[in-house]
């Protein structure tokens, strides 16, 4: 049981690894193309692409808080998921915790031999029982943490298609039917493929170079960010199970 966790966990923290990864790099990426375009608040710094709002002549950004977390949020469980990753890596490759077997043979009074094969649960290379304790409270927190994240980046991208709608009626002042179009058919990719060709910069001190796809840079990050905790998930059943079954070996 014990190699076989390994195992599956040598596989899954290079998942997360890259996912977080790419989490970060995509967000980034739509956060610095439109840092200068959206930042049209007088008062405070609204250049982050996530939790924008229609204004009544533009389109505004959130607050840049919210790109910040997007961008630099999962730093904390890409470190505890690259060392573990590393970790039981290292131990893959070189096979420790690997179940040992041995074999014996009997000779019976009527002269049959007999073959036994022995397998050992826990080896002198394999995990400390005292590992799965902590292990699993580092998961548990972390699933939490991505939980959080997951859910706040949602929450930020639903905000800024629902608001865009609102100001691509506008911009094509739509009315009649073409109302009900834009806010119950139109995809959300739709409307960023929108506002990549018509939010323009107000100023020249806030202009953009080039044209970039928001919407695949958020769906990634969207997307990756939920199978991100879906693995951490996986991550904190392993560790819980190990826990349980190692309890008698702790006392």
């Amino acid at each position: 049981m014990s190699y076989s966790a390994e195992r599956a966990l040598s596989h899954l923290y290079p998942f997360i690894i890259v996912a977080s990864l790419v989490c970060c790099i995509t967000s980034a990426v739509a956060w610095t193309h439109w840092r200068y375009v959206l930042n049209a608040c007088p008062d405070t710094n609204c250049g982050c692409v996530l939790h924008g709002r229609s204004a009544y002549n533009s389109f505004e950004g959130g607050n840049i808080a919210y790109c910040h977390y997007a961008t630099y949020g999962l730093i904390l469980p890409l470190v505890f998921a690259i060392v573990l990753g590393i970790y039981h890596g290292y131990r893959m490759c070189i096979g420790k915790g690997e179940r040992k077997s041995g074999t014996t043979t009997l000779r019976q009074r009527s002269g049959d031999m007999i073959v036994v094969t022995t397998e050992s649960d826990l080896t002198p290379d394999g995990l400390s029982p005292y590992y799965w304790l902590p292990a699993t409270v580092i998961s548990v927190i972390m699933a939490i943490y991505q939980l959080i994240y997951a859910a706040i980046f949602t929450d930020g991208f639903e905000v800024t298609c629902k608001q865009y709608r609102e100001s691509l009626l506008k911009e094509i002042q739509g009315v009649g039917n073409i109302v009900p179009v834009i806010k119950q058919r139109l995809s959300c990719a739709a409307v960023f493929d929108f506002m990549d060709y018509l939010v323009e910069s107000i100023s020249y001190e806030r202009r953009r170079y080039g044209r970039i796809n928001t919407s695949i840079c958020l769906y990634f990050t969207l997307l990756l960010a939920w199978f991100a905790l879906a693995a951490w998930i996986i991550v904190c059943v392993i560790n819980i199970v190990n826990m349980r079954r190692t309890r008698a070996a702790r006392v």
